[in-house]
């Protein structure tokens, strides 16, 4: 007879797809159950929203993949975010559908907890209404050996969010401040040598028609003589400039002189342009200091100028005077921004580097499925077991009363647990005492004395808020327990549907002997002054 495995699909992976690919089920046909409203159906993962949407999408590419080649493969959708009563309706068509072919089995590993609840009710109402074998719907499970902290992996998740857009932030600053600002900045610096180059041309005699000169200069500086300059002066000064030009054409003959090998200063404020369009970084240290150029340039207009006294020559050395200013305070912040963002651009490289390896766990975590598993095991009855011992105690006294505060709540625990160890109290008191054991001794103490009972009851109570505040916010995340807001006093903690359905078949008897006296056993041995009450 052909067997149909449906695989519910959460954020799980592994636990889905183990019992096929161990071998542990044979199946005829699989069939993949999503929730059918679902936004991110068929879309790539890449492409949908972060956080559970994308992990989500992953899970289900993942899933496909692995079970390609099992036979058919194909998928069914349910309402998993609907009403219980409308998501119990079509899990019985679903499993009715199913059955027609054959048995079923069905992996209940990576169901929310109201779907794996609405499968559990269905099978039962099917299997108790006689319309089907009880051994034809299989329910399973791949009880979680490792299971993440969930909560850490989504602050991962939001830190290597917040890394990348820092990330993003500082290179767009480093590309403005390189880039405008740098230029920006630096433009002082290219005013102050124009201005030098300028006075170097008048200084030299030559016209002021240079393609280098500039039209702003100041009124001192625009001419080699004033009115007050006598002619004669004048000619003497552009005749021994004219001898320094007549040397300079003589060395011209290179295409590019040195500025280390040329009297020529115009080769030294070639230099300089060309230093300035290689350097003008805010955010890099200089490479190669211009202040040998500066240096060789002055010492070359002092030999070429310095007998000389006119107007021209005053301003020439004036405007070096401040072109060195302007260069001292563009190294000085150069120097200073540099120093700053080296820091932080290494800090920054070595966590974009990290966060993309955590994003790459990440995807290898979302392909892989939250909570791995070895085997499967079959669900002939359900026993609270995915709940932690406090958890499953909270459930309980919520489904067997009215809405209660946390606070009620945590004493109507401490009140099962009182009721639980004064029946063991009461059992061991029956034995010879030499048989008691520090628990049964405690227990009959708390049977025997009301005291030490109430002194035991209110200490039990005060040490379970916190974990039971812990414990209820998990049984909520898990949709076993909501919170019912009250116009009035505290809100209130019910049961839903999907917890309503795990009590009513759960055997409570086995239950208390279990998890309430495990829990009991734990809480006396974790409040050493009540062990030694």
């Amino acid at each position: 007879m052909p067997t149909t495995h449906l695989s519910v699909l959460g954020l799980d992976v592994q636990r889905v797809v183990t019992p096929l690919e161990a071998g542990d089920v044979d199946a005829d046909r699989v069939r993949l159950v999503r929730d059918e409203a679902d936004p991110e159906q068929g879309r790539d993962p890449d492409d949908c929203a972060p956080g559970a949407p994308r992990a989500s999408a992953h899970a289900a590419k993942a899933v496909s993949e692995r079970l390609a080649g099992r036979g058919t493969l194909d998928e069914a959708r349910l309402p998993f975010t609907g009403s219980f009563e409308e998501l119990y309706a079509a899990t019985t068509d679903l499993l009715r559908e199913a059955a027609a072919d054959g048995d079923v089995r069905v992996n209940l590993a990576g169901a929310p907890p109201q779907v794996a609840a609405a499968f559990y009710a269905a099978r039962t109402a099917l299997v108790d209404g006689g319309e089907l074998d009880r051994g034809t719907v299989s329910l399973l499970t791949v009880p979680a050996t490792d299971r993440p902290d969930l909560a850490a992996i989504d602050d991962l998740r939001d830190l290597v969010s917040d890394v990348e857009a820092a990330s993003d932030a500082f290179a767009e600053f480093r590309r403005v401040a390189d880039g405008p600002a740098a230029a920006a900045v630096a433009r002082q610096l290219r005013i102050a040598l124009s201005d030098l180059r300028d006075a170097l041309a008048e200084a030299s005699g030559e016209s002021r028609s240079r393609p280098n000169s500039r039209a702003g200069r100041t009124a001192g500086a625009r001419g080699a003589r004033s009115n007050g300059d006598s002619p004669l002066g004048a000619m003497s000064s552009y005749v021994g400039r004219a001898r320094e030009q007549l040397a300079d054409l003589v060395e011209s003959e290179a295409p590019r002189p040195d500025p280390e090998d040329t009297r020529d200063p115009n080769a030294v404020l070639d230099a300089l342009d060309a230093w300035l369009d290689d350097e003008s970084r805010l955010l890099a240290s200089v490479e190669e200091n211009p202040g040998e150029l500066v240096a060789r340039f002055r010492t070359s207009c002092e030999a070429r100028f310095g007998k000389f006294e006119d107007r021209a020559t005053i301003e020439l050395f004036e405007s070096l005077d401040r072109f060195e200013a302007h260069l001292d305070a563009y190294l000085d912040a150069r120097a200073q921004l540099s120093a700053a963002a080296d820091p932080v651009a290494e800090r920054t490289t070595d966590l974009t580097e990290r966060a993309a390896e955590a994003a790459t766990s990440l995807s290898e975590l979302d392909e892989a499925g939250h909570a791995t598993g070895e085997s499967p095991l079959e669900l002939d009855g359900h026993a609270l077991s995915p709940l932690g011992d406090l958890e499953a105690t909270i459930l309980s006294v919520l489904a067997g009363g009215p809405p209660r505060s946390r606070q009620r709540t945590r004493r109507a625990v401490a009140a099962e647990l009182r009721e639980r160890a004064e029946h063991h109290g009461i059992v061991a008191g029956a034995r010879d005492e030499e048989t008691w054991s520090a628990f049964d001794s405690f227990c009959v103490g708390v049977a025997r004395d009301s005291v030490t009972g109430d002194r035991f009851e209110k200490r039990l109570s005060n040490a379970l808020a916190p974990r039971l505040d812990v414990a209820v916010e998990g049984l909520t995340a898990n949709g076993f327990v909501t919170t019912r807001e009250r116009e009035r006093g505290r809100d209130a903690l019910e049961p839903t549907d999907a917890g309503r359905l795990w009590t009513s078949t759960t055997d409570w008897e086995s239950f208390r002997e279990t998890v309430v006296d495990d829990l009991l056993r734990d809480c006396v041995e974790r409040d050493e002054g009540v062990a030694d009450a």
